[in-house]
């Protein structure tokens, strides 16, 4: 379906996401996206009420691409193996924010995510919720099975924000990667090889805390 003869709510999705994307709520206007949407500023309101309506029904549809495509099992028994759940969860988020299939190839819809992850709008905490929260006590779990024992919500949240900082970082450090290291930007055709090496790094990672854990070092005075 081209863009002039698809619905009415989809054209102004399409549209209002770009325009989002590219400047921001606050400097999007409603009327430059029913421009580009070709459609009257009544039907905006008509279809999401407001601008923040419109807003959030873009950041919803985004979240929603990304975690329909790649979900965190990727499609994997939920009975096998945790270190290879965790293999997928990793994979899946390297594919989630970097390929064509994924908010890399979304365009201005994509830059909505970065900045969200570094100014959350109100409209975040609907799908902070929904995919978020559910995707980090999903990696929690599976932490908890990598190592046999539970290390306490400190050390596991800080191993799963170190396994998802890893990823982030690869898109929203893109420029700077591929000026220090062309071997390691986060091309399409890298992106299997990365998520390898952050999976491995972080199994490292896990097993020194099991380790810690389970003998303490001890003081000496």
């Amino acid at each position: 379906m081209s863009e002039h003869t698809a619905p009415t709510k989809e054209r102004i999705l399409e549209a209002a996401g770009e325009i989002f994307g590219q400047r921001g709520f606050k400097d999007a206007t409603i009327r430059a996206i029913a421009q580009a949407a070709e459609v009257n500023i009544a039907a905006i309101n008509y279809h999401f009420r407001d601008k923040e309506g419109l807003y959030g029904a873009v950041l919803e549809e985004v979240f929603h691409i990304g975690f329909t495509r790649f979900p965190a099992t990727l499609g994997l028994d939920t009975n096998i193996d945790p270190e290879q759940r965790l293999r997928a969860f990793i994979r899946a988020m390297f594919f989630r924010l970097l390929s064509r299939e994924g908010w890399g190839g979304i365009a201005g819809r994509g830059r909505l995510i970065a900045r969200e992850l570094l100014a959350p709008s109100p409209a975040f905490e609907a799908v902070l919720d929904r995919y978020i929260k559910p995707h980090k006590d999903l990696l929690v779990t599976i932490i908890i099975e990598i190592m046999g024992v539970n290390p306490g919500p400190e050390k596991l949240m800080s191993c799963a924000i170190s396994i998802i900082g890893q990823c982030i970082y690869y898109a929203m450090a893109s420029p700077v990667i591929r000026k220090i290291s062309t071997d390691n930007a986060p091309t399409e055709e890298n992106l299997d090889r990365l998520a390898e090496f952050v999976w491995l790094f972080s199994l490292g990672g896990i097993a020194k805390i099991k380790d810690a854990t389970l003998s303490p070092v001890k003081e000496t005075v």
